[in-house]
């Protein structure tokens, strides 16, 4: 294999399959590489999940091209893929962490790129020819900058993104005047877990309409509801059942608005889902919620965080795919009264 020479990689392919924190998890890696190629192309190859949002009008991405489920099925639609690749002449094709390595693999050598970085899951990443070792005990977040560092390209800066703009900024700033939220506790919820068929993800809602209902009775909070448009049923129901009034935005604001949102409350809490990450990634204290999954691996890449989560000989048990469990106790073992005891010392230890 020939020596990369950085400057000669303008037509670059970024794989990337998963949903919003998944992106997230990658934008350290990202920032490093627009400011060690600032004239190279970044192409996304990304999954129907809407990922990019995360990302857009930030001049991290170039371009992308979306699987889609019904157009790319089998092996035509697998071949037009390939075709559509092999056109953009890559030069470099960087898979980010989570993603099979086989399948990524095999697409990127059958699409002619000469210099395929990726993750060597299992050794299976065979098709890969510059590889760091998987570790399923690291972060995301280290294992994609550990790609980019494979290159020659230092990363100074770890911290996470999320693109929000003066006009989001602005919009945020207009709803808490609507709803005279300025001085006060704002504590935002998401209790939903995103696109990703990843309903195991979830602490109950009825706690969660309890946990809204002292925080606002006991703390004097103002609780803001978030969630995606297939989230809007969710947050209905906790209203209902709560005997406060939430403010619920859920399937109401953009991503990056709900972002500006995110910045100005004074705490997050949420299930392990793309905009416990969001949080994170615009500095905003967070408690997150784990069952099923390896905070270790997907947990919060932040200092003003505390993940909650209980210590079972099962847990984490999430391997990829849906988790079918008929208990989910690593969820259902974690109570209102030490979700709201976190939440008391997050609002003590960051008064504003």
């Amino acid at each position: 294999m020939s020596t990369i020479v950085l400057s000669r990689l303008k037509n670059i392919l970024i794989i990337m399959m998963g949903g919003i924190g998944n992106m997230i998890f990658l934008t350290p890696a990202l920032k490093a590489l627009r400011r060690s190629l600032p004239s190279s192309s970044f192409c996304f190859l990304l999954g129907p999940y809407g990922a990019e949002k995360a990302i857009e009008g930030s001049g991290l991405i170039d371009k992308k091209i979306v699987i889609e489920p019904e157009r790319n099925k089998g092996l035509s639609g697998y071949g037009k893929l390939i075709r559509e690749l092999r056109k953009e002449r890559f030069t470099l094709s960087i898979t980010s962490t989570g993603t099979n390595p086989v399948k990524s693999g095999l697409l990127c050598f059958l699409s002619g790129i000469k210099f395929r970085s990726g993750e060597n899951v299992g050794g299976k990443g065979f098709f890969y020819n510059l590889r760091i070792p998987f570790d399923k005990d690291r972060h995301e977040v280290e294992s994609n900058i550990q790609l980019v560092q494979s290159l020659g390209i230092e990363v100074k800066d770890r911290s996470l993104f999320v693109q929000r703009s003066e006009e989001d900024r602005n919009f945020a700033r207009d709803l808490f005047t609507q709803h005279s939220l300025k001085g006060k506790s704002v504590i935002g919820i998401h209790p939903g877990s995103g696109v990703h068929q990843a309903g195991f993800k979830r602490w109950p809602k009825e706690r969660f309409s309890r946990l809204a209902d002292q925080l606002i009775g006991d703390l004097e909070a103002e609780v803001i509801l978030f969630g995606g448009a297939d989230e809007v049923e969710l947050a209905d129901e906790i209203k209902k059942m709560m005997r406060s009034e939430p403010i619920v935005m859920s399937g109401k604001t953009s991503l990056a608005q709900t972002a500006a949102l995110i910045e100005k409350c004074r705490l997050f809490i949420s299930n392990d889902s793309g905009l416990l990450h969001v949080a994170s990634a615009v500095n905003t204290p967070v408690i997150g919620i784990f069952g099923p999954t390896n905070p270790k691996r997907t947990g919060l890449y932040s200092d003003s965080s505390a993940v909650i989560r209980k210590e079972l000989g099962c847990s984490p048990c999430y391997q990829g795919k849906p988790v079918r469990c008929s208990h989910l106790e690593c969820l259902n073992l974690i109570t209102v009264a030490e979700v709201f005891e976190e939440a008391q010392k997050r609002l003590e230890k960051h008064v504003p």
